[in-house]
């Protein structure tokens, strides 16, 4: 009997421990993030990207947004495919989250990726980037109905360059293709921001892809006005892999909106010519969804499916 009864106490006494222990250890789950957040950016330094993520670091350390340091880490190839399949490989790792733009849709349209939607975590949209074709002052061209003419001329001998060989860009230039008639001569590169080429006299602006003028460069007209439903818009976000927790998600999604209400970020989003627009978490989500539905109705009328 006396031997039950000091077994029947350790148990008692473990149990209590246990039961104490609980909590603590529950709120040190929730303590995020516990080291450096790596941002992943798809593309080659030097790109918009690039740029977006060196401006989310640097708002992200000054305004002390997060406990930890944000590292970038540049994974270019396949027009951001490369980037965002191993970002789904890090499944349940929030440390570990990347930059989004349309291509990130297309590359879910056009299966260019071996991973699916469900492989990630939509965190928020945090930029609106309407599309824009400008020349080299070297060029000649000054005016969009140029390019058009010459393009119907001598078919692929007007050069449009924009970013990786699938994509937004890549997918403008065949909408125009289609919309004028014409054939363009593609070609793959990465591109700085144009907007600040603009502003300084470096590029002729020639069109906007949006179905207003923007004020910024007012004196340019949309293709709606040269008589070609053209319209053409590119939003930047940020996501991570599939599995993380509630919490982790939550506080990215925060951390994300504070960002996009700074000084800092209105005064990129002025100098390129985007527009803010916060949607977060289930919202981004669901516009992405429907994002990927009208491109497939996109490329499927102008024979790309």
């Amino acid at each position: 009997m006396r031997n039950s009864s000091r077994l029947t106490l350790a148990v008692t006494l473990a149990a209590a421990s246990l039961i104490t222990a609980a909590p603590f250890a529950a709120a040190q789950d929730k303590r995020f993030p516990t080291r450096p957040i790596e941002l992943i950016i798809p593309y080659a330094p030097g790109g918009g990207s690039g740029i977006t993520g060196e401006v989310m670091k640097k708002i992200i350390t000054e305004e002390k947004l997060s406990p930890q340091a944000v590292s970038l880490t540049y994974k270019p190839g396949a027009s951001g495919q490369l980037g965002w399949t191993y970002l789904a490989t890090r499944k349940g790792n929030a440390h570990t989250i990347a930059t989004a733009t349309q291509s990130f849709s297309y590359g879910f349209v056009l299966k260019q990726m071996q991973v699916a939607p469900e492989d990630f975590t939509m965190i928020a949209m945090m930029l609106v980037d309407t599309q824009l074709m400008a020349a080299s002052p070297q060029s000649g061209i000054k005016t969009m109905k140029q390019v058009l003419d010459a393009s119907r001329k001598t078919p692929g001998s007007v050069k449009v360059g924009g970013t990786g060989s699938a994509g937004s860009d890549a997918n403008l230039c065949a909408m125009i293709e289609a919309a004028a008639k014409i054939k363009l001569n593609y070609i793959p590169f990465n591109p700085n921001e144009l907007a600040g080429y603009v502003e300084a006299g470096k590029l002729v602006p020639l069109a906007v892809f949006s179905d207003e003028r923007i004020p910024a460069i007012k004196n340019v007209p949309t293709m709606k006005e040269l008589g070609h439903n053209v319209v053409s818009r590119s939003t930047r976000g940020v996501v991570a892999p599939a599995g993380i927790a509630k919490h982790e998600e939550q506080f990215l999604v925060d951390m994300m909106k504070k960002i996009t209400e700074s000084k800092q970020w209105k005064e990129y989003a002025d100098k390129n010519m985007m527009t803010i627009k916060f949607l977060g978490g289930a919202d981004y989500a669901n516009y992405l969804k429907k994002e990927r539905e009208d491109l497939t109705a996109l490329l499927k009328s102008i024979g790309k499916l």
